[in-house]
């Protein structure tokens, strides 16, 4: 007990450190580091441009390294993504070995991002699920798997998930109706992040323009007064619409076979289409913005 007692006494002075210099000083500084382990996926999903690419997996002295280093250079917070993590072998290690040698290290929080189709057994703090609406709308996107996925987030004893629910032009009817569905049915979760469709190599038939995301937008707004479970704060919905937050913030990089890159894995081409609701939340706790405050403490 007094182990998790100094553990948290140190996170709460590096975030209030971390704080001071981000707000104050205006300091940027690293914070949030992910780790693309593998870009081999079990699913082909539409709109999907950063898997089965081809490229090799990660080994785990490459791994191993980036964390060590991720750590030294005062990164603290730390994410799994592919690909598909849990696919990942390197040979006798798994991710959740990964997970326990990044808690080893000090992070103070890893995440991953799955499919939810190869279980959610992991050491892991927080499992970020893929689910883009009910069965109809979800095939669009993922194929045939809503109720194997369902069924593994209702079955599991981890105490956080959450949902990612990607919104193109096919996914975009579908918003309200899951939300509802959500709640109702009390889906153990502890909300739905929404992300708008970026595309990785030229606008697709998927991409929503900025003019067509804004009523969305509006929508997901009027979600979050109807006490649905979005866990977009409003500070950063306002923040994707108006366009109005830095691309390429430093505050965040993610690492790969191929090296590393400030933020994401796109081409500066892409930031100006950028749908990743992540990046605005990020930007508008620099804002001290009440709401994107709130929601950060929900996940951390």
């Amino acid at each position: 007990m007094h182990g998790l007692h100094r553990i948290r006494w140190r996170q709460l002075y590096f975030y209030s450190t971390y704080m001071w210099r981000l707000i104050a000083l205006r300091h940027t500084q690293p914070l949030i580091y992910g780790i693309a382990l593998t870009d081999r996926c079990n699913l082909a999903c539409r709109g999907c441009r950063v898997s089965n690419t081809g490229r090799r997996d990660m080994t785990w002295d490459e791994l191993i390294a980036a964390m060590q280093n991720a750590w030294a250079r005062g990164y603290r917070e730390l994410y799994f993504s592919g690909g598909e993590p849990m696919i990942w072998r390197d040979p006798a290690h798994t991710l959740a070995d990964a997970i326990n040698q990044a808690k080893r290290i000090g992070f103070f929080h890893v995440h991953i991002y799955t499919n939810g189709l190869l279980g959610l057994d992991t050491p892991a703090d927080l499992i970020w699920v893929s689910m883009d609406g009910l069965p109809g709308i979800f095939d669009l996107r993922r194929g045939n798997h809503f109720h194997q996925v369902e069924r593994t987030i209702r079955t599991v004893a981890h105490p956080k998930v959450a949902v990612i629910y990607v919104i193109d032009r096919n996914t975009a009817p579908g918003i309200e109706p899951f939300l509802s569905w959500v709640r109702e049915s009390k889906f153990p979760v502890i909300g739905v992040m929404f992300y708008f469709h970026t595309p990785y190599y030229g606008r697709d038939e998927l991409f929503l323009t900025a003019e067509e995301r804004a009523p969305i937008i509006d929508h997901l707004l009027d979600c979050i007064r109807a006490r649905l479970p979005v866990i977009n704060s409003r500070a950063g919905l306002l923040a994707l619409k108006s366009g109005d937050w830095p691309r390429r913030f430093p505050v965040a990089s993610v690492v790969d076979v191929d090296g590393e890159s400030v933020c994401c894995r796109a081409a500066d081409a892409v930031c100006a289409d950028c749908g990743y609701a992540a990046c605005t939340e990020i930007t508008e706790v620099r804002r001290l913005r009440p709401s994107a405050l709130l929601g950060m403490m929900r996940y951390w």
